[in-house]
C-alpha cells in the first residue's frame, strides 16, 4: 500500500482539485496533534474502520498507526473496542423484539 493511492483520493480527485483540495485539508485538520496525539486519532481511525468494516480502511489506518508508532497490541486493543461497540449496538437494535412482550 505505500506510495499507493487509495481509492478515496482517486475519489476525491476525480471530483475535481476543488474538492479533493477541501477534502485533503480537512484530512490534515483532523489527524494532526492537538488535544489527541496524531498516534491516539489513527487509532480511533483504525477502530473506525473495523466498527464499519471496511478492509481497505482497516489495512490503511492500520499502515498510518504503525508509522505513528502504534503497537500491534495497541491496534488489536482498538479493534477490540469497535468489535464490543458493534456488537453492543446490535444488541441495542435487538431490544427492539422485547418491545411486545
Amino acid at each position: 500500500m505505500a506510495g499507493q493511492k487509495s481509492t478515496t483520493e482517486e475519489f476525491s480527485q476525480a471530483l475535481g482539485e476543488e474538492v479533493d483540495s477541501t477534502f485533503n485539508r480537512l484530512v490534515f485538520l483532523i489527524l494532526k496533534e492537538s488535544a489527541l496525539s496524531a498516534k491516539d486519532k489513527a487509532l480511533i481511525a483504525l477502530a473506525c474502520s473495523v466498527a464499519v468494516r471496511c478492509e481497505r480502511c482497516i489495512l490503511r489506518h492500520k499502515e498510518a498507526a504503525r508509522k505513528l508508532g502504534a503497537s500491534r497490541e495497541e491496534m488489536l486493543e482498538a479493534a477490540a473496542v469497535a468489535g464490543l461497540v458493534r456488537m453492543g449496538s446490535g444488541f441495542n437494535a435487538a431490544a427492539a423484539l422485547l418491545d411486545d412482550e
